[in-house]
C-alpha cells in the first residue's frame, strides 16, 4: 500500500508546490508516484505537466472526489510519475461538501485515494495555503505530514497553529497521521534573519526539524517554466538539496514504520 505524504502550512509562497513537484520527480526515479494537486491555483498541475490547467477542466481531483474514483482523471507525466490535476473549480469544494456530501465530509479525499493507494509507492499531496476543508481532507488522507517553513517571521509564526491542526486531525479524523518533520525552505543565506529563524525552530522543535535546508536558487524558478530536468551541472546542483531531503524523509518514514 502506498505511503501518502502531504506538504502544507497555512501561508502561501513558501515552496509547497515546488517541493512537492521536485520530490515527486525524484521519488519517481525508483518508485511509482502519484502527485495530487489539492490547491485550486493548479500550480502543481502546471509545473508537472507543463500545460495550461484549463486543459484539464472537468477532469480533475474535484470530479474524482465527486465520483470517489480518481482513475479516469489521473494524467501520466512520465515513467512512474502521474498527477491528479486541479484547476479553479476546486475552490467550490467546500460548497460541495455541505450541499451534496452525505456522511463525514472530512474523509472525501481519503476515500477517493484509497481506490488507487495500492497502485503507487508514494502519493504526494500539495495542500492549499489555509486551514479549511481542503487542508483537513488532505491531512485526513495522509500517513505523514511535512510542515513547510519558509525562513521568514510570518511563516514561523504559523508553525504552532499548523501543528495544532495536525493534533486535531489525529484526535478527530486520522489517528494514524504522523508528523514527519519541519522543512526549512527558500532560505536566503545572505541574511542573518533566515539563519536565526532556523536556529529558533531547532530550539523550539528540536529533532522534528529536518537537517536538510532548501535555499533560494534561480534554477528552481526556471524549472517551473522549462520543466524538471537533470541534464546540466546547474540542474543537479539545484536538485541536490531536495535529494538530501528525500533521503532524510524516506529514512524517517522507514524508522516510523518500525516503531
Amino acid at each position: 500500500m502506498g505511503i501518502t505524504i502531504s506538504f502544507g502550512i497555512q501561508k502561501g509562497g513558501v515552496g509547497k508546490t515546488t517541493t512537492t513537484a521536485i520530490c515527486a520527480y525524484l521519488l519517481a526515479r525508483k518508485s511509482k508516484v502519484l502527485a495530487v494537486d489539492f490547491d485550486s491555483q493548479g500550480n502543481l498541475t502546471a509545473f508537472l505537466t507543463q500545460r495550461n490547467i484549463y486543459d484539464f477542466e472537468g477532469h480533475t481531483v474535484l470530479q474524482a472526489m465527486m465520483e470517489r474514483n480518481p482513475t479516469p482523471y489521473i494524467q501520466t507525466v512520465a515513467d512512474n510519475l502521474d498527477v491528479l490535476p486541479a484547476e479553479d473549480l476546486l475552490a467550490t469544494f467546500a460548497r460541495y461538501t455541505y450541499t451534496q456530501q452525505k456522511g463525514d465530509p472530512n474523509v472525501i479525499l481519503c476515500d477517493t485515494l484509497r481506490v488507487v493507494k495500492d497502485d503507487y509507492d508514494y502519493i504526494l499531496i500539495d495542500l492549499p495555503p489555509n486551514l479549511g476543508e481542503q487542508t483537513i481532507n488532505g491531512l485526513t488522507a495522509s500517513d505523514y505530514a511535512v510542515v513547510m517553513l519558509q525562513t521568514e517571521p510570518f511563516c514561523f509564526d504559523a508553525l504552532d497553529r499548523y501543528i495544532e491542526l495536525l493534533q486535531h486531525i489525529q484526535e478527530r479524523t486520522n489517528p494514524n497521521l504522523r508528523l514527519s518533520g519541519i522543512l526549512a525552505t527558500m532560505m536566503d543565506s545572505r541574511t542573518t534573519l533566515d539563519s536565526a529563524i532556523i536556529e529558533q525552530a531547532i530550539k523550539d522543535y528540536e529533532d522534528v526539524v529536518f537537517k536538510s535546508v532548501i535555499r533560494r536558487r534561480a534554477r528552481i524558478k526556471e524549472f517551473s517554466i522549462q520543466g524538471l530536468q537533470s541534464k546540466t551541472r546547474a540542474d543537479n546542483s539545484a536538485l541536490r538539496p531536495y535529494q538530501d531531503f528525500v533521503k532524510e524523509l524516506k529514512e524517517r518514514v522507514k524508522e516510523s514504520a518500525t516503531r
